[in-house]
């Protein structure tokens, strides 16, 4: 089963917090399927958290890749380097990346062919910004950022893409579930008939999802998953989280 649940956990954690999250997540999380869950630490703790989470079959990331693939770049990490280290998928182009370093939609697509070319599941994020929805120019706002991040890379195995409206992170407010199912729906669309060649697994949607609103989240068709952040620091919510999806798909 793909990737459908990931914990982005940003610039947080510690060696204790890794050890009392994993406490609080298996102490409350009622399956046992966990192949479904990944979680994004920062880097320095992925060695931590392999050996925090055991065999348990919760698959680890990065938030981050570099856009090349060794060489002069001060503080960075390559797909091949996390590769090494066992890491199974990747977070690309996060609104954060893009807000705060400037990442372009070209530096995008370079980091998805060097996380698909070293078998690295890429996770594009796409999303529209307050003022951009209020244009209601959402879809060809994710339309544009679909089309620049994908068309140099021609083919791919597995893609995963998720959805985070940009005024919708960190801020409690989520768009209608049925609106958000419109946009998961067109972005399957647009994907399937403009690179048929790239084998879409799911379309997470991100973006001040929690336990209380997940169910009406995962009951949409089109809404394969979620990439959570905030939520996803307590290991209790987290673990309530699955146990919904778990649920529902």
């Amino acid at each position: 089963m793909p990737l459908r649940l990931i914990a982005n956990w940003k610039l947080n954690g510690s060696l204790e917090f890794n050890d009392q999250w994993a406490e609080n997540f298996f102490k409350n999380f009622s399956n046992s399927n966990l192949k479904s869950i990944g979680i994004a630490p920062a880097s320095l703790y992925i060695d931590h958290i392999r050996k925090v989470i055991g065999d348990s079959g919760i698959e680890i990331g990065v938030q981050n890749i570099c856009d090349v693939e060794s060489g002069a770049r001060t503080g960075e990490i390559s797909a091949t380097m996390i590769k090494d280290l066992g890491c199974k998928f990747s977070l690309i182009g996060h609104s954060e990346r893009r807000i705060f370093f400037n990442e372009s939609n070209q530096t995008i697509s370079k980091k998805l062919i060097l996380a698909n070319n070293n078998s690295v599941m890429p996770i594009l994020c796409i999303g529209e910004s307050a003022e951009e929805n209020e244009r209601n120019d959402t879809h060809d706002v994710l339309k544009f950022q679909i089309d620049e991040a994908l068309k140099d890379l021609f083919e791919a195995s597995s893609l995963i893409i998720a959805y985070e409206p940009v005024w919708a992170i960190g801020s409690g407010k989520i768009p209608n579930p049925e609106e958000i199912n419109s946009v998961h729906k067109m972005i399957k669309d647009v994907v399937q008939s403009r690179f048929p060649k790239i084998d879409l697994k799911s379309v997470l949607y991100g973006g001040s999802v929690s336990s209380e609103n997940a169910s009406s989240l995962f009951a949409q068709e089109h809404i394969d998953g979620a990439l959570i952040g905030g939520a996803s620091l307590d290991g209790k919510e987290f673990a309530q989280i699955a146990n919904v999806f778990n649920e529902l798909k």
